[in-house]
């Protein structure tokens, strides 16, 4: 009852979802978009998997080009995961294309109709793999549009932030502008370890946790974490925060996101 409790606040409050495509999302139609009319559904390759999103070109003449990043976990193109419906990234492409930007926004691994394409959920790509997913997006963009670096702008929200971080260093990728959405202010684990952190002690506010059993879990989660960007693998030894939030089957997509300090 009371790990429950636990892993039921962290996922209500946590800010990112550890990995990309550890969950599989039911494939979609042609999305939902306050404009569908003005997107085109287009695909494609990258790294043998085929991933499919909406070209929304402009109202009026092309100003520029944009990539648009969704957040962490299962979110899809236009920025919703699950019940959760915020259609944020749908939005932006809305916003940039009443001010003349073509943008072009995907369904990531694990994510819409692109799924895990028959990628093992246990033992899903790290976070390398999304970055060079998220360059060969912005090529086929550029070569559709035929649009220049020059007039090229990466916008990532959360953890796109950080893709459009690396991806800005990444030789694969030319473009001139980056636009980061409520971006990580601090490492991924870091960050990850704050929420864990933050939850264990309301565990504690409300009973559901002894102090003893509260210092036991940071200790262990503080372990796990050093073992991740060691990359050693993790002890067997079932751990319910650890097994609850993914950590095993993530820990090599975290690995590689922790290394980019925002």
């Amino acid at each position: 009852m009371r790990t429950r409790g636990l892993l039921a606040g962290l996922a209500a409050s946590m800010l990112l979802l550890v990995g990309a495509g550890t969950a599989a999302a039911a494939p979609i139609n042609v999305p939902w978009s306050p404009d569908d009319a003005l997107d085109s559904e287009v695909s494609f390759e990258s790294g043998g998997i085929t991933f499919y999103g909406s070209l929304r070109m402009p109202v009026g003449e092309t100003r520029g080009v944009a990539l648009v990043l969704p957040g962490s976990g299962p979110t899809d193109r236009n920025g919703n995961s699950g019940d959760l419906q915020l259609n944020t990234t749908a939005y932006v492409a809305d916003e940039l294309s009443r001010r003349g930007i073509a943008s072009l926004r995907f369904d990531k691994l694990g994510s819409g109709r692109t799924g895990l394409a028959g990628v093992d959920p246990n033992n899903p790509p790290g976070f390398d793999a999304q970055v060079d997913n998220a360059a060969d997006a912005l090529a086929f963009l550029q070569q559709r549009t035929g649009v220049g670096a020059d007039r090229t702008t990466v916008i990532g929200h959360s953890e796109g932030a950080l893709t459009a971080l690396r991806l800005a260093d990444a030789d694969s990728a030319a473009f001139t502008h980056v636009g980061l959405l409520e971006p990580l202010s601090i490492r991924y684990l870091d960050l990850l370890t704050a929420q864990v952190d933050r939850n264990i002690g309301e565990a504690v506010a409300v009973g559901q946790f002894t102090e003893e059993q509260a210092a036991s879990s940071r200790d262990r989660f503080a372990q796990v974490v050093a073992d991740i960007r060691a990359g050693r693998p993790l002890s067997a030894e079932p751990d319910p925060i650890v097994d609850g939030l993914g950590l095993r089957q993530s820990a090599t997509f975290l690995r590689e996101a922790d290394a980019t300090d925002p």
